[in-house]
């Protein structure tokens, strides 16, 4: 008798796992899950927004979602229209009495909109529902569902915009497609290049995330929001620049401290002030003043660019945000327009620091004085600008 007569046959295959098919649906952390469509049971869903980011067994989410909201999704959109038809869809499904029987394997529900635009540029939504009758061929996804519905409606492959899906139950949101339903995507590419699948946090549709050909799309950048302060001839906010990961600006923050000063060179005391100031409050704005400005105020040379002397102080990591070109003097209709709620400055002054020796020059922060915002902090030491710059002369002297 041969060895392969006397081994038994192998056993048939176990039948599909629709708990492990409803997994691979969930949200990947951003690797090649959530992508290419890998259905394996170790995908993860993404946690909402205000929560941790970590899957499902309990590990960190590996990427940095950028969660949308409604008040930037264009109104009028498709994306928009998608978002409006799949919470009415919610909702309704919330209110009828389900048939188990539709869901009889996996218990899990899924409801998508596919959204269409005509040829006159007017949007179209139709509904889908997984279906779960048979197994495994048997099964249909609520995406294809909805696309599905879409044609047999005659609406044409180049039509379709935009599709969203949610979990009605809440229980594995935010949901991408399938690997199935990834491949009718990708067939349907070359006929609309431009497809937005949406994936919602939860059921009330207030947040979501965005893909369009497999691309997560962040959510547009807000614009310069309008100071409540600041009139329509105002100059401050164009000369505003963020400190990188710094999102608010100075006139959002809790409390606002302004230091000014030319920076040239950045020697430890001026540091030591930088530092100092930014303990004193939330948010750390920074007057640098122009080339033009310091030849005003004082006849000596220009040591650094304002080019050098700006960008060094932006990089420094207690500043939260520069103001360029700052006045020499700060007004009443700056403190007021940016909402500064103090002033610091050190005991061996900007002018003593530029190497002005000038007796009786005007208080560049009378103003601040008189309000009784500003602070004068101890300098680290006698450093100025002019004791570096003729110290780094002296070494260079053969």
């Amino acid at each position: 008798m041969s060895v392969s007569e006397a081994m038994p046959p192998p056993p048939p295959p176990p039948p599909p796992d629709m708990a492990v098919d409803a997994k691979r649906r969930r949200t990947g952390s951003g690797s090649s899950s959530a992508s290419t469509g890998s259905t394996g049971a170790g995908s993860s869903t993404l946690s909402s927004p205000g929560s941790p980011s970590a899957t499902s067994d309990g590990r960190h989410s590996e990427m940095e979602v950028e969660w949308w909201t409604l008040d930037v999704a264009e109104a009028g959109s498709a994306r928009f229209r998608a978002l409006e038809e799949l919470r009415q869809y919610l909702v309704e499904w919330s209110r009828e009495k389900q048939d188990s029987f539709w869901h009889r394997k996996s218990r899990k529900p899924v409801l998508s909109v596919v959204v269409c635009r005509g040829k006159d540029g007017t949007f179209s939504a139709y509904r889908g529902m997984n279906t779960e009758v048979s197994l495994p061929a048997g099964s249909l996804c609520a995406e294809r569902a909805a696309i599905a519905r879409a044609a047999s409606d005659f609406q044409q492959a180049e039509d379709v915009v935009a599709i969203a899906t949610a979990d009605p139950q809440d229980k594995i949101n935010p949901l991408w497609p399938c690997e199935v339903c990834q491949s009718w995507l990708s067939k349907l590419r070359p006929q609309s290049p431009e497809i937005s699948v949406l994936a919602v946090s939860s059921s009330s549709c207030r947040s979501f995330l965005v893909k369009v050909n497999g691309e997560p799309q962040p959510p547009p950048q807000p614009m310069l929001p309008p100071s409540p302060f600041v009139g329509a001839l105002a100059p401050w906010p164009e000369l505003l620049e963020l400190a990188e990961g710094t999102t608010e600006w100075p006139w959002e923050a809790k409390d606002l401290v302004y230091v000014d000063g030319a920076w040239t060179f950045l020697h430890s005391a001026q540091q030591s002030i930088l530092r100092q100031a930014r303990s004193r409050g939330s948010h750390l704005l920074v007057g640098i003043h122009s080339d033009e400005t310091l030849q005003t105020e004082f006849n000596g040379p220009i040591l650094e660019s304002f080019q050098i002397r700006a960008g060094r102080i932006q990089q420094n990591r207690y500043v939260s945000s520069i103001l360029k070109d700052a006045p020499w003097c700060l007004t009443l209709d700056m403190i007021q327009s940016l909402g500064i709620s103090r002033v610091v400055t050190g005991s061996v002054c900007k002018r003593q620091d530029v190497g002005s020796d000038e007796d009786g020059a005007v208080d560049p922060y009378h103003v601040a004085r008189e309000l009784g915002i500003l602070e004068v902090i101890p300098s680290l030491d006698e450093t100025t600008e002019r004791s570096v710059h003729e110290s780094h002369v002296a070494r260079a002297r053969p």
